[in-house]
């Protein structure tokens, strides 16, 4: 069975891809820490798509709360790695998630060819990497890990619905932002100098 097309992924895909682009060109992780690979148009589609339609299922009555992470096997350290890769797709998304909902657990997806795959799971990411989480049944938030070691992530969009709502990263520098804005947003003042040098 074909699932039906979700819209927003693919208005979100194009100005999603933009951002990671930009941010890759122009920013350098820490001395010793990779940068993850620019997820296209395509992936990031294909991986909003998927956790879309499974924030909708539901299994052993729970609701899925998951994050998936664009990241290849082999870039990240003590991962783990399922012996038979699975299909991103709705049904086995939903079916992992009881599984993998503590917060810092993040399903590894890849792709071979045109096809994607999850192929394990992680706590460890790249500088950069694409993160999708599953917050409520059709809510997702995308964001990216930051260029320093420090786990936290900065939010790039916020997918509800049909509604897509891009974070303006341009917010956190204006004067008179609340630092308690900024810290919702995942920047903090520090982050946004940074970034602004």
């Amino acid at each position: 069975m074909i699932q039906p097309a979700y819209p927003a992924a693919r208005a979100a895909a194009v100005r999603i891809g933009a951002h990671f682009a930009r941010h890759l060109v122009s920013s350098q992780p820490q001395q010793g820490r990779k940068a993850a690979a620019v997820p296209d148009a395509a992936a990031i589609e294909a991986i909003i798509e998927a956790a879309f339609w499974a924030s909708l299922r539901r299994e052993e009555g729970y609701m899925p709360r998951i994050s998936l992470a664009f990241v290849a096997p082999e870039t990240v350290k003590w991962s783990l790695r399922f012996e038979q890769r699975l299909p991103l797709a709705a049904q086995p998304l939903t079916r992992l998630s009881p599984a993998v909902e503590r917060p810092g657990i993040h399903l590894g997806v890849w792709r071979e060819g045109e096809q994607f795959f999850v192929w394990g799971a992680t706590h460890n990411l790249p500088a950069f990497c694409l993160v999708l989480e599953v917050i409520a049944p059709g809510l997702l938030v995308v964001k990216h890990s930051r260029a320093d070691e420090s786990q936290k992530f900065v939010n790039v969009a916020v997918l509800q619905g049909d509604e897509v709502k891009m974070i303006d990263e341009q917010a956190a520098r204006l004067p008179g932002c609340p630092d308690l804005l900024t810290s919702l947003l995942g920047f903090d003042t520090q982050h946004a100098s940074d970034e602004a040098a």
